[in-house]
């Protein structure tokens, strides 16, 4: 909706012969030898009072960008114009509470010092509530977000003259300290190479290019912006909190958005004040993004056109990648807690000694139930990926390639339709409901991202039960009856690489047929992390099916061998003894840990390994390693770190259950990047002299 079409009296000309340079502003103030002689010259201001000449001031100063939009193109830009916009002149006469005439005539006398005063940053309480009484029913509001330049900045285009055409828009705009406002966006259009100019990004060729730096202002939708403060402010309660997107959007709603105090629609605007959940999640992918593009000097750039929930999506994947290729910010870190000097009392050497930790944790993201199948989901609610889509056509029972029956996930084997009916069964019974509330509630109270409704079916009750949320199995007994038996999820525990199991039955001790079927979603079996003893988080990954040992190795090879990472002389990991024979049975495709000590975590040590278990006391004890224990006779580094960095994760994982792998991996690399600035800088503070690692010559 444009300007003159809301408001009919406003002088705007057609947006062909519209002139909107702005005047480069002079950062100068107000002087009151300035006022006072005006004050003499004008019998019209020495009618009114200093609290009316300085809100004239204050309102006119915010209103800058509005009058030039009204001028003819042959108006130049460089000083006040001669003439206010009828609308501004009735505005003004109200809210001053003075004659349209006298408007004028103050103009006239002040024009020269308003438009050379500096535009404030922050609009006072007594200003905001005038553009509220007596602007927004005009059309007139406090914000109007142009772009940053009236010229084109296309470095291919040859235009020299400024942008002329203008469009319009109404917006709301959520802030911190004044809730939710009524504003104005302003898109200038170079005719010359087709170049639509917006408030934080231009447009061309279908492809949305973001201006360097970050803005006052972020857009979350064709007509919602959110104030940069505000997304800060939502992060952080992310990180430190683990509040979510839509406690975060509900807290706004209920507290800081002055919804129930006014009523935009009243006032002619098209638009509520409501903030949805996507719209936080949005402003925290673009104000991350920009911040990353901002960190490297780049802009960033995103599909203009299909829909938001897949613009940034690239973009996000870029980044994950980066961290995978070049580790965290902090993959080069050591401290005094997490690195010493220590000298061999053997050969008198002296040495630098670091460690890294490395533990799992059950969460994870819907995956592709094809087994070693790592391709993302359409739709978090699918069983399979695009490429696998037919196996939904395919019987759910392990090991079974029979077709399914019309509506359901079974063929038409009676054994494998009674496990159907018995999972179904089960979904649908009270307890599950109970239970699964309950598991939800686990880890932060009214966190989930995803808000259940009521079931379309009492079938769609048991699709939601993911198949990594519990075990379940069936089995046949003597008399031929079928069997459903549920067991908890163990979690993420260290393994020794198994086979594939493929055999669609398998025989119990007592001789019953034991079967497995998929109904619900598979989920990625954990996320791995690697940790510094001083809390610094190097990096995190998922592993698909299992924590296998070989997983795990690989993982914290290849983390350390990127650019600026070093490689640890301690890896301590709670199934090392499982690791450590891994690496001594292949020596030579496991060279890269031949060097690095393999230790257990000590309290994992004295209470979940077996003292009688030869191979863990030989190799995984951390007595047998001296550089390990302080001058003091305790342990140096501090080993359970890991599990308190596991702890604060598990926060996360109400917020995390609903995301598909690429928002997943970018919401945790940037909780992990903020985190470690928050460590470093404790680090710091406590004299623990935090830096990036320069190799012992």
């Amino acid at each position: 909706m444009s300007r003159r079409s809301f408001n009919q009296q406003r002088d705007c000309q057609t947006a062909t012969n519209t002139s909107l340079a702005l005047p480069s502003l002079r950062p100068c103030r107000y002087h009151a030898m300035s006022l006072l002689s005006c004050l003499k010259q004008d019998p019209v201001l020495q009618t009114l009072s200093l609290p009316q000449i300085t809100t004239f001031i204050r309102l006119l100063s915010l209103l800058k960008n509005d009058i030039i939009l009204a001028q003819p193109y042959y108006i130049a830009t460089d000083e006040a114009p001669p003439i206010l916009p009828p609308t501004t002149t009735d505005f003004m006469a109200e809210s001053i509470g003075i004659p349209p005439e006298a408007v004028s005539s103050c103009w006239n006398a002040l024009k020269d010092d308003i438009w050379s005063y500096l535009t404030p940053e922050r609009i006072e309480d007594e200003v905001a509530s005038l553009f509220e009484q007596n602007g927004w029913s005009r059309g007139i509001t406090a914000l109007s977000l142009y772009p940053p330049s009236h010229e084109c900045q296309n470095p291919d285009c040859a235009r020299i003259n400024r942008l002329k055409k203008a469009e319009c828009r109404q917006v709301v705009v959520y802030t911190l300290d004044k809730g939710v406002q009524p504003a104005w966006s302003i898109h200038l259009y170079c005719e010359d190479c087709q170049t639509n100019f917006q408030y934080e990004f231009s447009v061309n060729n279908g492809v949305r290019t973001y201006y360097g730096g970050i803005p006052k202002y972020i857009q979350v939708g064709e007509h919602q912006f959110v104030e940069r403060k505000l997304v800060g402010m939502w992060t952080s309660l992310m990180l430190v909190a683990w509040v979510s997107a839509t406690n975060c959007a509900r807290s706004y709603d209920m507290s800081l958005s002055e919804g129930q105090l006014r009523d935009l629609t009243a006032s002619g605007w098209q638009f509520g004040s409501r903030l949805s959940t996507d719209h936080v999640w949005d402003a925290f992918i673009i104000l991350t993004l920009l911040d990353y593009h901002e960190r490297r000097g780049t802009c960033l750039a995103v599909p203009h056109t299909g829909a938001q929930k897949d613009r940034y999506t690239t973009a996000m994947r870029a980044r994950n990648l980066e961290v995978v290729e070049e580790g965290q910010d902090e993959i080069g870190h050591c401290c005094d807690k997490c690195m010493r000097e220590w000298v061999d009392p053997v050969t008198n050497a002296t040495r630098d000694v670091q460690a890294a930790l490395t533990d799992g944790l059950a969460i994870g993201f819907a995956r592709c139930q094809e087994a070693h199948c790592t391709e993302e989901l359409a739709n978090n609610r699918h069983r399979f990926c695009p490429g696998h889509h037919h196996l939904h056509d395919v019987c759910a029972v392990v090991g079974c390639s029979s077709p399914v029956r019309a509506e359901h996930k079974t063929c038409a084997n009676q054994q494998h339709a009674e496990m159907e009916r018995l999972h179904y069964e089960r979904g649908q019974a009270a307890f599950t409901l109970r239970s699964r509330l309950q598991k939800h509630r686990l880890a932060h109270p009214q966190n989930e991202e995803q808000v259940y409704e009521e079931p379309e079916s009492p079938d769609s009750v048991a699709d939601d039960v993911d198949s990594a949320d519990d075990v379940e199995s069936f089995h046949v007994d003597d008399s031929g009856r079928m069997h459903i038996q549920i067991e908890d999820n163990p979690g993420s525990v260290g393994v020794v690489d198994e086979v594939d199991e493929v055999c669609e039955a398998s025989k119990s001790p007592t001789r019953n047929r034991k079967f497995k079927a998929l109904f619900g979603r598979s989920r990625t079996h954990n996320l791995q992390t690697i940790v510094r003893p001083c809390g610094v988080i190097v990096a995190q990954t998922s592993f698909y099916n299992a924590e296998a040992v070989s997983n795990v190795l690989l993982f914290v090879q290849k983390v350390f061998s990127v650019p600026r990472a070093h490689k640890p002389e301690h890896l301590i990991y709670d199934t090392n003894c499982d690791a450590k024979q891994q690496v001594l049975a292949h020596p030579d495709h496991w060279s890269w840990f031949l060097d690095v000590g393999m230790t257990v975590d000590v309290s994992h040590f004295l209470h979940k390994h077996s003292a009688g278990h030869e191979f863990c006391q030989e190799h995984c004890n951390p007595v047998a390693y001296p550089e390990l224990m302080g001058p003091d006779g305790k342990w140096f580094f501090n080993t359970s770190v890991a599990e308190q960095v596991n702890i604060w994760l598990g926060g996360y994982q109400s917020m995390c259950r609903e995301m598909l792998p690429t928002k997943f991996n970018f919401f945790l690399n940037e909780m992990i990047r903020l985190r470690n600035q928050m460590t470093v800088a404790k680090l710091q503070a406590d004299g623990h002299n935090p830096r990036e690692r320069v190799r012992r010559v």
